[in-house]
């Protein structure tokens, strides 16, 4: 096993260990950071399923909508300056999203998978590579249902309308912010968009038939339609190069765990400050709790962001987080300033994260 982990977290380190040995990991990353210390930076395995090419420290895998994550704490980043304001329509930052009976749909509502976008009827395959094309559909299209209700997970469209509020406020595209006001200034290993240089370092998602998601959970008669935009198969070359906001962010464990920091201690980490007080405690807030209206499993949302559920297994209420098909997650943890972060190649076991997932979540707080 390569990295380190501080004598407090051995039964993390040990849970990791076992999921090698009993659940038929193949290569991973964990890390946790406790203040401005980094106490677990774990990784081990292999980048193929073969078990040919070892894992590295700067292997990197698709995190999937961990990305939707990730956008959200752009906007949040504006909000901390006074640019963004929650409850405003979001058509005071984006006129043309006002047709079609949309001008009261507010930037809450909009991040909080409520805006009734889920589905873009005259989508084509290839749309979602085409940013201006897909917004502009996006911003044309009547709500699916009454906005408000039948809450949904935007699975596409979330990363879209929240990163185009970021650029019609801010001026730069998504990838660009995300880089310059994230990454960046964190020093975290996070890439939206890659270039040809960036994809030597990214591994594909290898699959797991134990998956419940990623084996018709996430794509099936009911949902199918929100993925026409796409034209690409996920976690493609090409699909990877373009910049795909709710699902084409690469990274690892210690990359994410470094994005969330801020957010486990109190808005500042590292000698820089990202987060006011009062985004930071508008950002948690539930915005809606029950089962999916779609995909049917619990969500539990927050203001682009996901808090503790059994889906989404963040060891204790009062985390909050941002997670991925296939068993990508991070989140912080305020009470005890931390983030969590794990990055598997192979798809994890079972229900929501998975078992893989949830086993070195709860080792980390027998640690605590």
């Amino acid at each position: 096993m390569n990295g380190h982990a501080t004598s407090q977290f051995d039964k993390l380190q040990a849970a990791f260990q076992r999921n090698f040995d009993e659940s038929g990991e193949i290569g991973a990353r964990v890390c946790v950071i406790q203040g401005d210390e980094i106490v677990v930076d774990l990784w081990d395995g292999f980048e193929d399923e073969a078990k040919i090419q070892p894992w590295h420290e700067n292997t990197l895998v698709c995190c999937m909508s961990v990305t939707k994550g990730v956008v959200a704490l752009c906007a949040h980043l504006l909000h901390s300056r006074g640019l963004i304001d929650y409850d405003a329509p979001l058509a005071r930052y984006w006129p043309e999203f006002a047709a079609n009976g949309k001008a009261d749909i507010t930037v809450r509502q909009a991040m909080s998978h409520q805006a009734s976008l889920a589905i873009i009827d005259d989508a084509e395959p290839g749309d979602a590579f085409d940013w201006d094309k897909f917004v502009g559909k996006i911003a044309n299209q009547s709500p699916n249902w009454d906005v408000a209700t039948n809450e949904t997970y935007h699975s596409v469209t979330i990363g879209y309308i929240t990163g185009e509020l970021v650029r019609r406020v801010d001026g730069r595209d998504i990838s660009t912010f995300i880089r310059e006001e994230l990454t960046d200034p964190l020093d975290a290993d996070y890439i939206l968009g890659c270039s040809d240089e960036d994809m030597k370092r990214v591994v594909p998602g290898i699959p797991n038939p134990d998956n419940e998601l990623m084996n018709g959970g996430l794509v099936n008669e009911k949902t199918a339609q929100m993925y026409v935009p796409l034209g690409a198969e996920i976690g493609s070359d090409d699909f990877l190069k373009s910049v795909f906001p709710s699902g084409g962010g690469v990274s690892h464990a210690e990359g994410l765990a470094r994005l969330f920091a801020p957010l486990a201690n109190g808005g500042s980490w590292s000698g820089k400050d990202f987060f006011e007080p009062d985004t930071l405690k508008l950002m948690v807030e539930e915005q809606w709790f029950h089962d999916d209206y779609l995909f049917g499993n619990d969500f539990r949302v927050a203001l682009g962001l996901l808090l503790h559920t059994k889906f989404n297994h963040w060891g204790r209420d009062g985390n909050i987080g941002t997670a991925g098909g296939g068993g990508y997650g991070v989140f912080a943890d305020p009470e005890n300033k931390i983030s969590f972060a794990y990055t598997p190649n192979r798809f994890t076991s079972g229900y929501g994260l998975g078992n893989e997932f949830n086993a070195l979540v709860d080792a980390m707080y027998e640690c605590l």
